[in-house]
């Protein structure tokens, strides 16, 4: 027994003996420090391929020698460079890092209309910017109801902004001739009034008489708004314009109080017309006839009508 205990007493000495000498020898690593920013800020900094879970600007310490620092950050190139940590003084570095995306802003007259980009809908409407479009061609499209889509092509460099402002074009509808009849001794197929932007014609006491925006009236034989007559409500203005050709590219002017509620049916110029939907049309009388007893009078129309609404384009 005195055997055991002694031999214990041994194994406990030595313990203590090597836990000291073990404590002894531990050295601390000798550190250094160097100070890290970046334009713009924000970046991760990582060394030697660890993240340290800081971001610029910071100071971040490592073992005294060369280490690489490497700055990453969304939609800029990650930037890696070697510097040296010193024990008895903090390093500084600034680093400018490199742009991966450029900026696009897309406007139009009238704003609202889809965006599209390489045949996808974006999602956004204009007016818009693109923050973060990578470097490369791109082809914008843009769409709005009643309006012609518009595409164009645009390059992006990275680190520059593009900025595009397209007028829209209207869509149009072509019509006519179409025959308006006096309203005095005719029968249903001998209509009088006009849809301006269907193009169909329509007898003003008929049950379609609220679609009719203008009509031939026997009362002075003149075009006449719908709200002239006692069946009718829509209200459409005229303005008798300066030329006879429907195409010669000529706008109307904005409708004002100078408009009129009718036209000769003898007017030899296009009459621009303002309707009770806010589309403006441009038409013209291209042909006459009758108005002898038992044969009413009727003019033939032609017009262009312009399907977004308070636009003058023509």
């Amino acid at each position: 027994m005195k055997k055991l205990q002694i031999f214990a007493l041994i194994l406990f000495a030595v313990g203590l003996t090597f836990w000291g000498c073990s404590e002894d020898t531990l050295v601390e690593p000798v550190t250094g420090k160097v100070f890290v920013s970046s334009n713009p800020q924000g970046a991760k900094i990582f060394i030697d391929g660890s993240n340290t879970g800081k971001v610029t600007p910071d100071t971040v310490q490592a073992s005294v020698g060369v280490h690489d620092i490497t700055l990453s950050k969304t939609n800029y190139a990650d930037t890696t460079f070697s510097i040296s940590f010193s024990e008895t003084e903090t390093g500084v570095i600034s680093i400018d890092l490199r742009p991966t995306v450029g900026q696009l802003t897309v406007e139009s007259m009238p704003p609202g209309a889809e965006i599209w980009l390489n045949g996808s809908n974006s999602g956004f409407t204009t007016p818009h910017t693109f923050a973060d479009l990578a470097e490369g061609t791109y082809d914008v499209t843009l769409q709005l109801t009643n309006y012609q889509d518009t595409t164009l092509t645009v390059t992006i460099i990275a680190g520059h902004s593009e900025k595009v402002n397209i007028e829209l074009t209207p869509e149009y509808a072509v019509y006519g001739p179409v025959r308006l009849w006096e309203t005095v001794g005719t029968s249903a197929d001998q209509p009088s009034g006009l849809d301006l932007s269907s193009g169909s014609a329509y007898g003003i006491s008929s049950s379609d008489k609220d679609k009719v925006d203008i009509y031939y009236s026997s009362d002075g034989f003149i075009v006449r708004s719908a709200s002239d007559h006692s069946q009718m409500t829509r209200v459409t203005w005229f303005k008798v314009g300066s030329g006879t050709d429907l195409n010669d590219g000529i706008d109307s002017p904005v409708k004002d109080d100078s408009w009129t509620n009718s036209m000769s049916d003898r007017e030899s110029n296009y009459v621009f017309l303002y309707d009770n939907d806010h589309n403006y049309s441009k038409i013209k009388i291209v042909a006459w006839g009758g108005g002898e007893p038992g044969n009413p009078a009727w003019v033939e129309v032609q017009w262009i009508y312009n399907k977004a609404t308070d636009n003058t384009k023509f």
